[in-house]
């Protein structure tokens, strides 16, 4: 079992901390939501939740190849539905890319043994997000 808390401190921020890691992480809404915009929001974190976790499977994944990155940043926009409850209906993750040894096919490999195979965040969205993905090599 993987465990985490989120304590209440006050107005609508929350501070959410990893039990195994010990790290916490500050939420908040914004204050027209009646917040103190002192944090990340619940979305934000999803997104970052995904793009965090495959950028991780591609630093595994890549390292095992002998690829030798310079650069690995992931961008994330996120789509969701108008009607409540407004979940993300698509992802799109853009992936940026620099690395001795580094080629299309071996990035578009990673990226899909990520997305497909270790990502465990992406594959808990799967069936309802719709995911998209692109190889940026620079």
């Amino acid at each position: 079992m993987i465990n985490a808390n989120v304590k209440w401190a006050g107005k609508r921020q929350l501070v959410a901390t990893g039990e195994k890691s010990g790290h916490s992480i500050v939420i908040d809404m914004a204050k027209d939501k009646s917040g103190d915009d002192t944090g990340m929001r619940p979305t934000e974190l999803l997104l970052l939740s995904v793009a965090t976790c495959t950028a991780i499977d591609m630093l595994n994944i890549l390292g095992k190849m002998k690829i030798q990155l310079s650069r690995c940043e992931v961008k994330i926009e996120g789509a969701q539905q108008e009607d409540l409850p407004k979940y993300f209906n698509k992802m799109k993750l853009k992936y940026i890319l620099s690395g001795e040894g580094l080629n299309q096919k071996k990035a578009e490999k990673a990226v899909s043994l990520s997305m497909d195979k270790y990502c465990a965040v992406s594959q808990t969205l799967k069936g309802r997000t719709e995911f998209e993905t692109e190889i940026e090599i620079v």
